[in-house]
């Protein structure tokens, strides 16, 4: 499986954060393999094998600093990411967009940047929708709260209120898919 280098990017960046005391800590931790990845200029167009450029890291980031917290570092990992991502010339889009229909587009997101991956959206009504994620090989924990995350910053900028989500199966765990159902006022 492979990951576009946007997404290093924004690991590396969320690392170089919120936790810039600690980053050469974190960069040393990582396998010779994963390393040579962050050791260099990311290339945002690039694809790179997903397991030991983009995975082992993030579980780095949940070992070093969230007591292996995955849950928690994956949505504040994809909170960051949504922040950085819809900022600037897309801040007034997606004030403007419904909230199902960004939903809609973070789902196709996740298609574009990694592959090869399947996603199917489903408009539950006005004030909820579901992400369910029926092809990503390589699906982990941290990952799955990452894109919970991601949407739940996106939906943030729709000026949804109370938004809530829940994991109802994880592929990270041998469910046949990841369902990420998304709740809002």
């Amino acid at each position: 499986m492979k990951v576009k280098g946007t997404s290093l990017k924004t690991t590396r960046d969320f690392v170089r954060a919120k936790f810039p005391n600690d980053y050469k800590n974190w960069l040393n931790s990582l396998s010779p393999n994963s390393k040579k990845y962050y050791d260099s200029i990311v290339d945002v167009a690039t694809w790179y094998p997903i397991k030991e450029a983009y995975l082992d890291p993030i579980d780095k980031i949940a070992e070093l600093f969230y007591n292996k917290n995955y849950a928690k570092c994956g949505e504040d990992m994809g909170e960051y990411s949504a922040d950085i991502a819809l900022k600037g010339i897309y801040k007034v889009f997606v004030m403007v967009a419904k909230p199902n229909f960004l939903v809609k587009r973070a789902s196709k997101i996740i298609e574009t940047y990694y592959r090869p991956s399947e996603v199917n959206v489903v408009e539950l009504d006005s004030k909820s929708a579901f992400i369910d994620i029926i092809v990503f090989s390589e699906m982990t924990l941290a990952l799955e709260y990452r894109f919970a995350g991601w949407c739940k910053k996106a939906l943030e900028f729709t000026n949804c209120k109370n938004i809530r989500y829940s994991i109802k199966s994880f592929l990270s765990k041998g469910d046949k898919s990841t369902k990420i159902t998304f709740m809002w006022d």
